[in-house]
């Protein structure tokens, strides 16, 4: 292409601002109400706990936010509780009436893969002998997969430590 027959890029949300009745579209400004309630939230709190206000969203009178764990649940649950009435004096927020805290547990990632960081090569080759002797066979590939997983660590295998 020569330069006068470049296309300029646009964002994702000019393509969808320009068919607003899509579905992506709807999504997109889901998601931008989210963030919003969700930076209105972190806010207002504490900033021990911000970091663990994930998500928000208000789903008719119920304000709904995820945190990481359970300890911060509780606390968050007390936090939220007392802070509703500021939230409501907001526009677009008067409808909360109830809080719900919700845990997210942690992405979980399909590439990471587990190590045994403790085993040195002589207690693996331990391992895939016992597992010889196993009789059920889901037991047994258990047992190899901890010898085949386990992480040679040159110091666990030298001699002169």
């Amino acid at each position: 292409m020569t330069k006068s027959q470049q296309k300029s890029f646009r964002s994702i949300q000019t393509i969808l601002s320009n068919n607003p009745k899509s579905h992506q579209a709807y999504l997109l400004t889901q998601n931008q109400s989210h963030s919003s309630l969700l930076a209105t939230i972190q806010e207002l709190l504490p900033d021990s706990s911000q970091a663990h206000c994930l998500s928000a969203q208000l789903k008719y009178d119920d304000l709904i936010v995820h945190t990481d764990s359970s300890a911060w649940a509780a606390k968050l649950r007390f936090q939220l509780a007392t802070l509703l009435p500021t939230l409501r004096r907001q526009a677009g927020y008067h409808a909360a009436t109830k809080v719900t805290i919700r845990i997210q547990p942690p992405q979980a990632s399909g590439t990471k893969k587990h190590t045994v960081k403790n085993m040195d090569q002589q207690t693996a080759q331990q391992i895939r002998e016992l597992a010889v002797a196993i009789r059920d066979e889901t037991l047994r590939q258990t047992w190899l997969k901890l010898a085949n997983n386990a992480e040679a660590d040159p110091e666990l295998n030298n001699p002169d430590n």
